[in-house]
């Protein structure tokens, strides 16, 4: 976490969130770039929804993307994620660290119903 993150993390959290600051810089760096940014509005539908389950995640390893679920990384999901990470219509939504919620925007967010296909659900199973 750079130092100019660090001052805008001390601005804008809760001081028990900075312990976070060095195994988790990129989420903490999220989720104070987030802060201000109001809840989602009663009703909202979201055309795309990210998930992420790793603090170094080259990228989601969940994906949803009107209404369909897109991609599943179940190795991601091996043990209970220290790290989970929301990606509503790409803006972050909701971080979770070590079981604490750190930002929570979904605010009136409808999650969609999600089609999966079965053919991605057994190449996903095959790969682990």
């Amino acid at each position: 976490m750079s130092e100019a993150d660090l001052a805008k993390a001390r601005e804008k959290l809760p001081p028990s969130f900075l312990g976070f600051k060095d195994q988790y810089p990129v989420s903490l760096t999220n989720a104070v770039d987030e802060w201000d940014t109001p809840p989602y509005p009663e009703g909202y539908i979201p055309h795309s929804v990210d998930v992420y389950f790793q603090e170094d995640a080259l990228g989601p390893d969940l994906i949803i993307e009107a209404g369909k679920l897109k991609s599943l990384n179940f190795d991601a999901w091996a043990d209970s994620p220290d790290v989970i990470v929301v990606e509503i219509d790409d803006q972050f939504a909701y971080i979770q660290l070590e079981g604490r919620v750190i930002l929570d925007r979904l605010g009136g967010v409808v999650l969609p119903d999600v089609f999966v296909d079965p053919e991605l659900l057994l190449k996903e199973a095959q790969s682990i």
